[in-house]
């Protein structure tokens, strides 16, 4: 599994910035790394926004799984 996670996200990352730069410019690296960059960025910030709903859930289900058990 996680064989193909990182082979789904280098694909991502080497394909992206070809979309807008050809891949023999010298400049590919500097956008690949950028992208690479804000990539992580989007990452790191949908776990923070996201942590308060899957809180929630666990308040949620733990309060369901102790009303069936009293």
């Amino acid at each position: 599994m996680p064989h193909w996670i990182s082979e789904t996200l280098l694909r991502i990352v080497n394909t992206v910035p070809a979309l807008f730069v050809a891949e023999d410019s010298p400049n590919f690296a500097l956008v690949r790394v950028m992208f690479v960059l804000i990539f992580i960025v989007i990452i790191i910030y949908g776990i923070i926004v996201l942590q308060p709903f899957w809180s929630a859930v666990a308040r949620r289900l733990r309060k369901a799984s102790t009303t069936d058990h009293a």
